[in-house]
C-alpha cells in the first residue's frame, strides 16, 4: 500500500463522511468507510485495524459523555459475548475470507433493518439473556472478521431504546471495550503496519471533523428523527456490506 496525496485525500473524505454519521447515529462509521476503502488498494486486514485506531478515542468520549443515561453493569454481560466472539472472527480475517458470508452478512443486516423500519412503533421485544448471547458472539465474530459488529445494535433498538443518548453511550460503550481487545489481536495478529499508522493518522483528522459535523447536526435534530436516521444507516450499512462483497469476488 502506497500512500499517495490522492490516496490519502481520498481517505480523508471517506472517514469524513463516515463520522458525520457516527456523530448523528453513534454508530455506522465501519458499515460506510470499509465498502468505500475496499475499491482502493487497501484490503480488509488493513481498513479495519486502520479506522480502529482513530476509532477508539471517539467512542471513549462518546460513551463518557453519556455514561449517566445508561447501565455499564447491565451492559457488561453482552461485552463478555463479544470478546469470546471476536478471537474465532480474527482467526478467519487473517486466514480465510469469504465473500460469499460477506454477502450472506450484508442480506442479514438489510432483512433486519427493513423490520425496524416497518415494525409497528409499539411493539418491543422483550429482553432474553439467551437471545443476547447468541447476538453479542455473532456480533464480536463478524467484528473481528470484517471490523462491523453489528447486530447487537438491532437488539438493543429492539429491546432497550429509550432515548439518543442512552442508546448512543451504550453503543459506544461496547464498542470502545470491544474495540481495545481488538486492537490487542490485531497487534498479537501482526496487523499493524508503519503505513497502517501513517494513513490513520490522515484518517483522524477528518475523522474527527466528521464527528464534531454530525454532533452538530444532532442537536437540532428531534428523537424520532434521529431514530430514523439510525435505521436508515443500519438499512444503508446491509446495501454496503453485500454489495461490498460481491463487488470482492470479482
Amino acid at each position: 500500500m502506497e500512500l499517495t496525496a490522492g490516496f490519502i485525500a481520498f481517505i480523508m473524505i471517506v472517514d469524513f463522511c463516515a463520522y458525520f454519521v457516527k456523530g448523528i447515529a453513534g454508530f455506522g462509521d465501519p458499515l460506510i468507510s470499509q465498502p468505500l476503502l475496499s475499491l482502493t488498494q487497501m484490503s480488509p486486514s488493513e481498513i479495519g485495524p486502520m479506522n480502529l485506531l482513530l476509532n477508539q478515542p471517539m467512542n471513549l468520549y462518546m460513551s463518557y459523555t453519556n455514561r449517566k443515561s445508561f447501565s455499564i453493569k447491565k451492559t457488561i454481560p453482552m461485552v463478555a459475548f463479544i470478546l469470546v466472539g471476536l478471537v474465532p472472527g480474527i482467526i478467519c480475517l487473517k486466514y480465510a475470507s469469504s465473500w460469499i458470508l460477506k454477502a450472506m452478512l450484508g442480506l442479514v443486516i438489510l432483512f433486519i433493518g427493513i423490520e425496524m423500519l416497518t415494525r409497528k412503533e409499539s411493539t418491543n421485544a422483550k429482553k432474553n439473556p439467551v437471545v443476547m448471547a447468541l447476538v453479542a458472539l455473532a456480533s464480536g465474530f463478524f467484528a473481528g472478521l470484517f471490523g462491523i459488529g453489528i447486530f447487537f445494535v438491532a437488539y438493543i433498538e429492539r429491546t432497550g431504546y429509550v432515548d439518543r443518548r442512552q442508546f448512543r453511550g451504550q453503543m459506544c460503550f461496547i464498542f470502545f471495550i470491544e474495540g481495545t481487545a481488538r486492537i490487542l489481536l490485531y497487534v498479537i495478529a501482526g496487523l499493524y503496519t508503519p503505513v497502517i499508522l501513517k494513513a490513520a493518522v490522515f484518517a483522524a483528522v477528518a475523522g474527527f471533523a466528521g464527528l464534531f459535523c454530525g454532533s452538530r447536526v444532532d442537536t437540532r435534530l428531534s428523537e424520532a428523527t434521529v431514530k430514523k436516521i439510525i435505521i436508515i444507516v443500519f438499512m444503508c450499512a446491509g446495501l454496503s456490506a453485500f454489495i461490498w462483497a460481491v463487488a470482492s469476488a470479482f
